[in-house]
Order: structure tokens, then sequence, then C-alpha cells
């Protein structure tokens, strides 16, 4: 019971790391890589993993109390919709596609590829890595 407990509030939960086979890539290649998975201390129902790819970017709008401001440029889900039992590890490959026109990295647009695992009535683990546009 207190497993399910510390795990519905991230504790001893699912966790995700996303590694990818090129971190510098230019518009129009694609990023490779795969998902890391593993289960924590108990079964846990997976309902989607999602890859979001995009771009921080700085720019003062007078409707705005923030500078930097986020814009999704792709979103993919990986197929997986399952119970994902306690320790148990899963690696999925991925590809996403840099758009064409993108913005190329420098000090005011920064770019992310953010792993989400959605799961049920639980704390969502989450991964973010940078990823360099030259």
């Amino acid at each position: 019971m207190w497993k399910d407990f510390f795990s519905s509030i991230g504790i001893g939960s699912v966790k995700v790391d996303t590694m990818i086979d090129q971190k510098t890539v230019s518009p129009g290649e694609t990023i490779n890589g795969y998902v890391h998975i593993k289960g924590g201390k108990v079964e846990e129902p997976i309902d989607k993993v999602q890859l979001l790819l995009y771009l921080q970017y700085e720019e003062v709008k007078e409707d705005s109390d923030f500078s930097w401001h986020e814009k999704h440029f792709q979103e993919v889900i990986l197929p997986f919709k399952r119970n994902i039992k306690a320790s148990e590890a899963h690696r999925i490959p991925f590809s996403i596609k840099i758009p064409l026109q993108s913005p190329k990295t420098d000090e005011t647009h920064k770019w992310f590829l953010r792993t989400k695992v959605f799961i049920d009535q639980a704390v969502d683990p989450e991964d973010e890595d940078e990823v360099m546009i030259r």
C-alpha cells in the first residue's frame, strides 16, 4: 500500500532518460535516439510517452511579464501504452526531423527535446535535453 502511495507522488516511480545520438544537428536533419524507461517499485500503467521538440526564444512582448517564450515544433507519441512492472526496463527508438526553417541556436534561441511519460493518477516523469541547431 505505501509503495503505491509513494509511487503516485513520484517517490520510487517510473524513471525516464532520453539518449540522443547527435546533440548537434542542422535544419532539415533528423534527431535519432532512444527513450529508456525503467519501472519503479510497483507496477504502473503508462498511458503514453511523448517527445516534444520546442524552441525557447527571448523576445520582449508588451502583453507579457516574461522575456523567454516557448514554441512547440514537433510532437511524437511513442507506441508504449501498457503497464510497466517494478524494475522492468525498456528502450524505445525514436526520430524527429528538424524543420528546414528552424532558427539556429544562439544566445536568444535555445532548442530542447522534452520527454514525458504519462501515468494515470501519478506524477508524470520527465526528461529534458538541449539540442544544438547549427
